[in-house]
């Protein structure tokens, strides 16, 4: 930064006493007489005028000259940005003194080139640095630009950028040129390990960000960052660390190709010795004894010293104290190193603290919701012990209830007040009311729905017992509000395909933890040869038995027609023209473990069903199907996570009667959410005559898909593989003709439509058969 410089000439008393009328020492009292500022001038400004320099300062003419007050002056001025020096100077002048502002004006930009830039566009280069032309110079933003031309370079894989900026004055304006030499492209050939004994270099090169060049390049460019790479070479040490190796030392050197073009790293890695668990010691329990503490650890005598292991025993001492009630429990771990060997002694110090029990459980927050439907998902009753672990179960169980307001904060939070006596606790349950009733509108094309529309109304805390006192109270919702329950309405128009349905479910019916639900809907599709249509309704009744887990049981009756047959239908089709009764009984299971219902990054998902059915449909239907998730990679500069889902289906479907398995209960494969490349319903067993699909009696479907993000988490990238059948009968459920698929594909959420994404898979059998049907292209959008 251009220094600033004040010199101030002193006024010798001496001096003084040759002006005429000034005195500075009055002889009879000997006081002091301070020197009045009788003017100011400005010298050396061209483009800015005195008067706006004037402005600036405080100090005026006939004040008391005060050489901090000029100082402060000087600072005023610099703060304009016009000048690249300030220096003052003071004179006598009319019994007084003249203070003097000497500036040197910063240049005004008046061109501003780049030289050498092959690789990046000028106008790139222009939109990146901070000055412009027309600014006054400001140096310290000259260096800061080259920085951030540095910084493009280097993300493109230069490393061995220069840039330099030089200037040109003329007449009080000066031209701003930046050399730039681009060098060659560096990109990283091959990470190298050395020194590492434990663990492999495969192992170690997935912990760091920084990644070689390789397939596809696109994603693995290979480009180096010096910055990152020092956290990589943090990380490696971390992971030593948290293994137990308290004493690795990672270091590293780089090494280019004769040309430049090419970058190798080696990463020299000195592991020193692994240490151990010896003497584990416990104090201030009386609660659990010592050998119940230790056998809650992870870490025993004799196993490897991990910190984060140490840190997890310690919370889980906590938890198991507040578990019995000891609200305040505190645990202090530490560890010693023993002098000769590689072995670490563990201290934990307790500190239990008072015991308390639930003297009341106390609802606020809840205007709308009842107090039995919060109260029935919480897990602690007055009277018990106060346990911490049921207590923030249940806080989690409240927030995914959908009841209350999660988006603006905390949809609830539990608190504690004290009781009447000294080791009693008043649990507070705090809610916040939301928005659990919805109107969608939405709609979209689907290679197996065709163009459909779709109206819903769901209401999440539903009661259909509040009644409305008036016609005010229910178009408020104040009405039908607060029971838990949820209803659903839902019409879905189309051109192939129009659903409808309506639904009501209690999820605890007289708070007894089962649910009980009705429905009733009608669907309707036009298929390749027929029209199928559909009138049902079913009562379901169900419970949560495990975390994820659940049972269901589910009597159905439908009525399904089969009508407006073509001529050339197969034979299956016209044996079931008319309509049919359907009365079945199912049973499910279900088992979700996914950290998203909407976009799961990991876990997993099962459901299997069971369905008995008689009247005019005598079959029996058993199908399972279940996807497994795993994020591969967490790139950062991506802003999204690399995940690699797999899964399948099978269902099987036999006739209990001679009449066999009609056309609308058979399985069909091909389509989206099946094997993609397949048209809708384009794979299965075909009838000689027509050589129409007819469905078969088993399916077999598996996939796997690795997605990544494009563009942040809007636009995601797929390849896949697809595999499967439908086959003729129970003895096919082997690998003998099967289809399967490549493909990639495309994922696009759209905002204004809250969770619809749009959805383009190109999939290109590599296995099939002359009677299927393909589509290279399948195409969704929309939904609700």
């Amino acid at each position: 930064m251009p220094y600033k410089h004040i010199k101030i000439f002193t006024i010798v008393l001496v001096f003084f006493f040759s002006l005429d009328s000034f005195t500075l020492l009055n002889a009879q009292g000997n006081e002091n007489v301070s020197a009045v500022v009788k003017k100011i001038e400005f010298k050396g400004n061209n483009r800015i005028s005195s008067s706006a320099i004037k402005a600036a300062i405080k100090t005026n003419q006939g004040d008391i000259y005060d050489p901090k007050a000029i100082s402060q002056d000087v600072d005023a001025i610099w703060l304009l940005g016009f000048f690249d020096n300030i220096e003052v100077e003071v004179e006598a002048y009319e019994n007084g003194v003249k203070v003097i502002f000497l500036v040197l004006e910063r240049p005004v930009i008046k061109n501003i080139s780049f030289v050498g830039n092959g690789k990046v566009k000028t106008k790139k280069l222009r939109e990146a640095i901070q000055i412009r032309e027309g600014d006054y110079l400001k140096r310290y933003l000259l260096k800061l630009d080259e920085d951030k031309i540095l910084e493009i370079y280097k993300k493109k894989g230069f490393s061995n950028i220069g840039v330099k900026s030089e200037e040109k004055k003329t007449d009080g304006y000066v031209d701003i040129s930046f050399k730039i030499r681009e060098g060659s492209k560096v990109y990283i050939k091959e990470i190298v390990f050395e020194g590492n004994k434990t663990f492999s270099s495969k192992r170690l090169a997935k912990i760091i960000t920084t990644k070689k060049r390789k397939f596809p390049s696109f994603f693995f460019a290979g480009k180096f960052d010096k910055g990152k790479f020092e956290e990589d070479v943090d990380r490696i040490n971390a992971f030593y660390g948290s293994g137990g190796w308290l004493d690795a030392d990672v270091q590293w050197k780089e090494q280019y190709s004769p040309d430049r073009s090419k970058m190798f790293i080696h990463v020299m890695i000195d592991e020193g010795e692994r240490y151990y668990v010896d003497n584990i010691t416990i104090k201030g329990n009386k609660l659990f004894t010592d050998n119940e503490l230790i056998d809650m650890l992870e870490l025993k005598k004799g196993s490897a010293f991990l910190p984060e292991f140490l840190q997890k025993d310690s919370q889980g001492i906590r938890m198991a104290y507040g578990r019995q009630g000891h609200l305040n429990a505190n645990v202090k771990a530490d560890f010693v190193y023993k002098q000769v060997e590689p072995k670490i002694d563990i201290i934990f110090d307790i500190l239990e603290n008072e015991r308390y029990f639930i003297e009341k459980v106390i609802v606020s927050g809840n205007d709308k919701t009842k107090d039995n439907v919060i109260r029935r998902n919480l897990s602690f009753f007055p009277g018990e012990l106060l346990n911490t672990q049921e207590i923030k179960r249940s806080e989690q169980v409240l927030a995914g209830t959908g009841y209350f307001d999660s988006e603006s904060g905390k949809a609830s939070e539990i608190t504690y007040l004290p009781g009447t006596e000294y080791n009693t606790k008043n649990v507070v349950v705090d809610v916040k009311e939301g928005r659990t009733g919805m109107l969608r509108f939405g709609g979209g094309f689907g290679a197996n729905s065709g163009l459909f529309g779709d109206v819903s109304y769901t209401d999440k805390n539903f009661d259909i017992f509040d009644m409305p006192k008036d016609w005010k109270d229910f178009m408020s919702g104040n009405a039908f509000r607060g029971g838990g329950q949820t209803i659903t309405l839902r019409f879905s128009p189309g051109i192939q395909r129009t659903e409808g349905m309506f639904s009501f479910n209690n999820p605890s019916v007289y708070d007894s933890g089962y649910s009980l639900g009705f429905s009733a809907n009608i669907f309707r599709r036009a298929r390749e040869d027929y029209e199928e249509e559909r009138k049902g309704a079913k009562i379901s009744v169900g419970k949560t038995v495990l975390r994820g887990l659940r049972l269901g049981v589910t009597p159905n009756f439908e009525i399904i027609g089969v009508q407006n047959i073509d001529a050339n239908a197969p034979l299956i089709v016209k044996e079931t023209e008319g309509s049919s009764a359907k009365l079945s009984l199912e049973l499910t299971a279900m088992l979700d473990r996914r950290d998203s219902r909407m976009f799961p990054t990991k876990g997993y998902q099962m459901t299997t069903s069971l369905q008995f059915a008689g009247l005019d449909v005598d079959i029996i239907k058993f199908t399972v199907q279940g996807n497994k998730y795993h994020t591969v990679f967490n790139f950062p500069d991506w802003r999204g996570k690399h995940i690699l889902s797999y899964g399948g289906t099978l269902g099987v479907v036999e006739s209990t009667s001679d009449e066999g398995v009609p056309i609308f209960e058979r399985f069909f494969a091909g389509g989206a959410n099946s094997i993609r490349g397949f048209a809708f319903r384009g794979v299965g067993p075909v009838d000689l005559q027509s050589s129409e699909q007819v469905g078969g009696k088993i399916l077999l479907i598996a996939t796997a898909e690795y997605t990544m993000p494009l563009y942040s988490d809007i636009l995601r990238g797929a390849f896949f593989i697809d595999a499967g059948k439908a086959d003729t009968d129970v003895n096919d459920m082997n690998l003998s003709n099967m289809r399967a698929t490549l493909g990639f594909g495309f994922r696009a959420k759209v905002p204004f439509m809250g969770n619809s994404v749009i959805a383009v898979d190109f999939g290109f059998p590599f296995i099939r058969k002359d009677s299927d049907d393909e589509q290279a292209i399948t195409f969704n959008f929309g939904g609700r």
